[in-house]
């Protein structure tokens, strides 16, 4: 969707062509001759006929280094930006000059990282000299003195969260040491710091929390060995047995305990859906009658599941949370980590599986291999039983309620072009979940 009527300007917002130029000029970034700046087009978040956000990444060549700078633009209706800019300055009166700025054409706020809308305390965590302080007073060194810090922003996710890895060099050390912080907009960190301290003795293979700063709504985590896993892993011979150890890693994590007032439930999966028809009859209307049908589909059969199980749940299972380590398999970004359902948990992961390998050109039997060898592995590790039924039920609502919703909200052309697909696999596995199953039935 590139049309918004309260955002008409969204098609001009959306073409790197148009945004670069402009935003190179309002940012004095060097190298402004056309092709020397290239502006990419990262994180999008759109509420139809409310909100815009869209996270922008300058590269500029200057005497041949590469500069890379973020962006965010929040787009404004047509003549409305001076007034929004007027009313953004008034709550935050000490920023920076040049730190937000406005366009008249296309109308929206424009912030210059580290400067953002609701992380206001980025710019400190990114000064070498007050980050050295920090990380000093809160004795994240076991006492070694800190001598020098370098930082790298590693994820940033406009008015959200930003996660920075530090490079500390500390006296009476050659070995640098390596730190991470992840600075939110809220205060949800001190509660996810509670959570992973409990998991910290329980789950050997995942991110471990050092403190949290309050000041600065700042979350410190030691380091993670490892790489990120990647659908490449699972695409070579061996993908079989990464999908096995994915399954192992599932189960030991849902197998934890943990005392948290957060929990997910079957009612937010059902508004979760409805949502998407919602969404789908604002930003895609050819979609939205299919949609609309299997979602009442999904409903009416959801009051046939069984009672589901309780279990920790990392609630944000997808590859680019797993990480590799020789034979070992972690799990990272553990923010979402609430009790619930542990099929629900599982089937978002299966449908982040369909999500990559429906997007690399996978044939889709490989993918059911793939899905079907993680679900044996699982089996033989839980500690819960796995009803089929209730499992493909939920990987049919997490098709739509993530996969379809995500895609729809995030304006992913690439995901978009394959919403048939998944909502084809949605309505095959509802189908499924309601013929009977034999003990040794495969899940698809």
């Amino acid at each position: 969707m590139n049309h918004d009527p309260r955002f008409p300007q969204m098609a001009d917002a959306l073409n790197p062509a148009v945004m670069g130029p402009l935003l190179s000029w309002v940012l004095g970034t060097p190298g402004i001759t056309p092709g020397h700046v290239e502006c990419c087009i990262g994180e999008k978040r759109h509420k139809p006929g409310k909100s815009l956000v869209i996270g922008y990444r300058l590269n500029a060549q200057s005497d041949k280094v590469l500069q890379s700078r973020y962006v965010t633009g929040r787009l404004c209706p047509p003549g409305a930006a001076s007034r929004e800019f007027e009313l953004a300055r008034s709550k935050r009166p000490n920023l920076a000059a040049g730190a937000l700025t406005f366009l008249h054409e296309p109308a929206m706020l424009i912030w210059a990282f580290p400067y953002d809308r609701k992380l206001v305390h980025l710019p400190t965590l990114l000064d070498a000299e007050s980050i050295r302080n920090r990380i000093g007073a809160q004795d994240l060194t076991g006492g070694d003195r800190v001598q020098t810090v370098e930082s790298d922003v590693l994820h940033y996710l406009p008015e959200r969260s930003c996660m920075i890895r530090y490079c500390v060099s500390l006296g009476g050390s050659d070995e640098p040491r390596l730190l991470y912080a992840k600075n939110y907009a809220d205060d949800s960190g001190r509660d996810v710091f509670a959570v992973m301290q409990q998991l910290s003795s329980q789950f050997s293979c995942g991110a471990k929390a050092l403190a949290y700063d309050a000041q600065t709504r700042t979350l410190w985590q030691s380091h993670v060995p490892g790489s990120t896993l990647c659908w490449a892993d699972l695409q070579q011979g061996d993908g079989l047995v990464f999908a096995e150890r994915i399954g192992c890693c599932v189960a030991m994590f849902h197998a934890c305990e943990i005392d948290t007032a957060q929990r997910f439930s079957q009612d937010e999966i059902s508004e979760g859906l409805l949502a998407t028809v919602r969404l789908a009859e604002q930003a895609r209307p050819e979609l939205a009658e299919r949609i609309q049908g299997a979602v009442a589909d999904l409903l009416a059969s959801g009051i046939d599941l069984p009672e589901p199980a309780l279990a920790t749940l990392h609630h944000d299972l997808k590859l680019n949370n797993f990480l590799v380590d020789g034979d070992k398999l972690g799990l990272i970004d553990l923010d979402c980590v609430c009790l619930g359902d542990p099929l629900a948990d599982l089937a978002s992961l299966i449908a982040n599986f369909y999500l990559h390998g429906l997007r690399e050109g996978d044939a889709i039997k490989q993918v059911h291999l793939l899905v079907n060898q993680l679900l044996s592995a699982y089996r033989k590790h839980s500690l819960h039983p796995v009803s089929l039924p209730a499992l493909r039920w939920q990987v049919a609502a997490a098709l739509i309620h993530e996969v379809t919703r995500r895609s729809l909200r995030q304006m992913d052309e690439l995901r978009i072009a394959h919403i048939q697909s998944y909502l084809a696999l949605s309505e095959s596995y509802l189908a499924r979940s309601r013929q009977p199953t034999g003990a040794g039935d495969a899940l698809i």
